[in-house]
């Protein structure tokens, strides 16, 4: 003898798998024809009909009408699902009009913005780098790369002459690339070279 939808779920309920592949094969195709008409594109459709019976095994449960059968129920579970899928729908179009009428960037801010990206990625290394040189090499580094003094000066703030400055921050450059596996300079903002007139 048939099971009635209501004998189906609840089986589902106690976790009869079977109970339910009987349920989805009973009513796939009427929920297909409920998707079909209302959908714009076969994935959409597929979604709604996945979603639609997930909900169902989800609230199998909490049916409790068993006069008419379960498909006004499900019906009403793929209502929701659908309205739930053109809220997103409608979410990524305001999305793309967004990006659409966003700013384009010219080649030197489109330079900056990857400058930007490439020193985020590389920040936790550098600061591991940075602090396995001894403090007065680091110091000198950011004096240099980071405050915009020359060597020279940046000698100076530290107690330094000019030549002993300008080999420990070279030694303290090539530690650093070697640290990184960079070839060039390490990645600190304001780097200036040495100017041939400055003196501590």
């Amino acid at each position: 003898m048939e099971q009635s939808d209501g004998q189906l779920l609840a089986a589902t309920a106690r976790g009869d798998a079977e109970a339910f592949g009987e349920f989805y094969r009973r009513h796939e195709r009427r929920v297909l024809t409920y998707a079909l008409s209302r959908c714009a594109n076969a994935s959409d459709v597929a979604d709604l009909v996945a979603d639609t019976f997930l909900g169902a095994l989800r609230s199998a449960s909490r049916f409790t009408g068993d006069g008419d059968g379960a498909l006004p129920w499900l019906f009403g579970i793929a209502r929701r699902v659908l309205a739930r899928q053109r809220r997103s729908f409608a979410r990524r179009e305001r999305l793309i009009r967004r990006l659409e009428n966003l700013p384009s960037l010219n080649p030197d801010e489109t330079a900056a913005v990857e400058d930007a990206i490439d020193a985020a990625r590389l920040a936790p290394a550098l600061t591991a780098a940075l602090a396995a040189l001894r403090p007065k090499d680091r110091e000198l580094l950011q004096l240099v790369h980071r405050d915009g003094l020359s060597p020279s000066h940046a000698g100076a703030v530290l107690g330094m002459n000019p030549n002993t400055a300008r080999i420990r921050l070279s030694r303290a450059r090539a530690k650093l690339r070697s640290t990184l596996g960079e070839p060039a300079d390490p990645p600190m903002a304001n780097s200036h070279p040495e100017a041939p007139h400055a003196q501590p």
